[in-house]
Order: structure tokens, then C-alpha cells, then sequence
């Protein structure tokens, strides 16, 4: 029935299940600034290939295969009116606000006309980025459940400037991206030097452990986890002995008086379905974002956005420019692009095998094993190829 609403019942994943990510929920597909009035634009997300195309200013996304033979429109897309996609094979036309067959040009009066659609993807463009619901549920959850706390919020400004991929699997990246101690791969980037930041290499938890000093959130909006490094001691340097030699691991950058204090009030976030929230960062007045968004079994989009508060135009034109010509090369090119080294290191230090096989956790490692536990319970159903319906055992590790 028109406008009836499909509830269908959610059961959670396993983390290592989650080869292509959690389904049912809002990924961003791309940058605003990526997607031009009436141009098409294929992505896989989740390991479904979707076609994406603005119209009248609104951004609209299909399935990206004729549902007659499987063809991809992207391969050649054709488009007679600015609201139809084309299939270049046998001319099957959809309507792309709804994914609706309209026309059949070998069989103008074809039951299937009005009667088949193709997968219509909800779309939210808020804060210049393109976000896109995969999933089963109508109407979606709001995106304001699968985004951080504040990202939409209208007093700050939001510029979004990294859309790379990265050739590792979203949950190596994820993983990474809430542990305190992959600091150690950052100790001689040249944003450090650039800034002129003490940075620590190491992140010990002063009292008890990682597992109970981070903070859960998981109620009502985003469900997430807050770390603990305004409890930690941060390690600017580290000796040791190895067969009678001495070695010794340092921060690039020697520490002032400030430097423990000025680490600890950094807070690191990670929110479901992928999201990591930093602030304040990279200076005071500022938060950063970045999305791990699977796209097949091994890369994922990582996004990158920066944000400060401000409603003032003149200021937002000013801190556009600012993203643009120094933050994104300092902030990634010269620090987070180091990310991306280091986890495809792991990608292919794993060599094929299952999830966490390869893996020998430590006393260190509460950070990462939190949030596996609480992706597994809350996330809204795993992504299988084709889209399969969100079903799973529901375990927990």
C-alpha cells in the first residue's frame, strides 16, 4: 500500500562479520562539490553499485543495474530527460527520483511498466557531503542517529575536503582510527614540525584499564564510545635495552610544559556505523571528522571534514579557504594520509586471512576491543553482497 511504513525486525551483527559493513544505516557517498547540476556519478558503497545524478539541485540515487538483464547504467548512461536513466541495452527508462520503470520502447504497454522499480536510495545533503542510506527500513532512522554529537549543529561550520579510497578493509581503519597508540606512526610527520606540536608515542591509562575509563553512549541519537586520554599519561619518549644496546623512540618534537595538558584535552570519539570524531583539532576551535565507509571486502572511502563555530559569512568564507589550502595538505596530506600507509600495512600483513586471525592483543588494546563489543550489539544488521535483507545471529564477541 502506498505509504505504508516496512519495520523490519533489526537483528545486530558480529564486528567480524562485518566484511562489507553494517546495513541500515547512512554512509556518505561523496562530497558535494563532486556531483554538478545534472551530472551522473557511479559509487559502490557496501558493496552495492549505485547511481547517483543531481536534478533541480537535489541529489537522487539508483541501483546501478537495469533490473531486466543486470546491465549497468553507468557503462554508458543515457538520459532523454533529466529525470530518467536509460538502460543502454534494450532502453529500459526509469524514473530516478523513485527508480520507477516508465517506459519500455519494444513493449510501450508491458505489465511491468508502473509496476517495477529499481532500488531507490535515500539521500540527506547536509553539511556539503552526500549521505546515503543502505538499507531496508522506510521511512529511514535519522541521520542524526549515525552521525557524532554536534556535527549538525547549525552554529558551527562544517568544510569537507578529503574523498580518497584506501585499499583496506573500513574495520582495520575503524579499529585504528579509536586507538590511542597508533600515535607512535605520526611521531615524524611534518605536521608536527609544522605546527611545532609536541606529540606523544605512546598513551598509557593512569589507573585501572582502558575497558572501564571510556565512556559509552548509547541511549537515545548516536550510539558511540568517548575516550579516556584526560585520564592517560602521555609517553614523549621511551628506552629500552636489546642484546646490550640501547634504544631510544622520542616525539619529533620535544615536550614543553603544556604538552601533557595540552593532550589531554583532546577528546577522540567513534560512533556507529564508522565514524570518528577528534576535538579540539587540530587546533583549539576546531573539530575533525572522518568516515570509514566500506565499498568492498578490502577499501573503503575515508572522508575527511573540518568544522569550527560560526555562523558569520564572511567567517565561513575565510575558514572555507582555510581547509582547503592549509588544513587538508597539512592535516592529511602531511599527517592522516600516514593512516592510510599503516593500514594497508595490516591489510597486507594479514595476507587473506579471516578477521583478527593474525592477531595477539594486549594489555593496550581495551580501546579497540570496546568498540568491536559495542559495534556488535547496537550496529542495525550486517551488509551482504547483493544487498541480502540485514540478518545475523546477533552475537556479541
Amino acid at each position: 500500500m502506498d505509504g505504508e511504513q516496512i519495520a523490519p525486525t533489526l537483528t545486530p551483527g558480529k564486528y567480524d562479520d562485518a566484511v562489507l559493513g553494517f546495513r541500515n544505516h547512512w554512509y556518505p557517498a561523496m562530497l558535494s562539490t563532486e556531483i554538478a547540476e545534472e551530472q551522473i556519478v557511479a559509487r559502490t558503497l557496501l558493496g552495492e553499485d549505485i547511481l547517483f545524478k543531481r536534478v533541480d539541485g537535489l541529489v537522487y540515487a539508483v541501483a546501478d543495474r537495469c533490473l531486466h538483464r543486470g546491465f549497468k547504467f553507468s557503462t554508458k548512461p543515457e538520459c532523454f530527460t533529466k529525470n530518467s536513466i536509460t538502460c543502454w541495452l534494450h532502453a529500459f527508462t526509469y524514473n530516478l527520483r523513485n527508480g520507477e520503470l516508465v517506459a519500455i520502447p519494444s513493449a510501450p504497454d508491458s505489465r511491468l511498466i508502473g509496476k517495477r522499480a529499481l532500488h531507490a536510495y535515500p539521500i540527506r545533503e547536509v553539511n556539503g557531503m552526500v549521505f546515503t542510506f543502505v538499507g531496508d527500513i522506510s521511512p529511514p532512522p535519522p541521520l542524526d542517529d549515525d552521525v557524532p554529537p554536534g556535527f549538525l549543529d547549525p552554529d558551527w561550520y562544517t568544510v569537507p575536503a578529503v574523498d580518497v579510497l584506501s585499499d583496506c578493509n573500513w574495520r582495520l581503519a575503524a579499529d585504528s582510527g579509536f586507538d590511542p597508540n597508533h600515535i607512535f606512526i605520526h611521531k615524524d610527520d611534518a605536521f608536527l614540525a609544522a605546527l611545532d606540536r609536541p606529540f606523544p608515542i605512546a598513551n598509557r591509562i593512569r589507573h585501572g584499564d582502558s575497558f572501564h575509563e571510556i565512556e559509552e553512549r548509547t541511549g537515545d541519537g548516536p550510539k558511540g564510545l568517548i575516550d579516556a586520554l584526560g585520564k592517560a599519561e602521555p609517553v614523549f619518549e621511551f628506552e629500552f635495552e636489546c642484546d646490550g644496546e640501547k634504544g631510544r623512540m622520542a616525539s619529533k618534537i620535544p615536550p614543553n610544559d603544556m604538552a601533557h595538558l595540552a593532550y589531554g584535552s583532546i577528546e577522540g570519539s567513534i560512533w556507529l556505523p564508522g565514524v570518528l570524531k577528534v576535538a579540539p583539532w587540530p587546533v583549539l576551535g576546531m573539530a575533525h571528522y572522518e568516515w570509514y565507509v566500506p565499498v568492498n571486502e578490502k577499501q573503503h572511502r575515508y572522508f575527511i571534514a573540518w568544522s569550527k563555530p560560526t555562523t558569520d559569512a564572511a567567517e565561513k568564507a575565510a575558514f572555507h579557504d582555510e581547509v582547503i589550502n592549509k588544513w587538508k595538505p597539512l592535516g592529511f596530506d602531511d599527517f592522516n594520509a600516514t593512516d592510510l600507509v599503516a593500514n594497508l600495512g595490516v591489510e597486507q600483513g594479514m595476507e587473506g586471512q579471516p578477521y583478527r586471525s593474525a592477531e595477539n592483543l594486549y594489555e593496550g588494546d581495551g580501546y579497540t576491543l570496546v568498540w568491536r563489543r559495542l559495534a556488535s550489539k547496537y550496529n542495525r544488521g550486517l551488509q551482504t553482497r547483493r544487498g541480502a535483507k540485514a540478518s545475523s545471529t546477533g552475537e556479541c564477541l
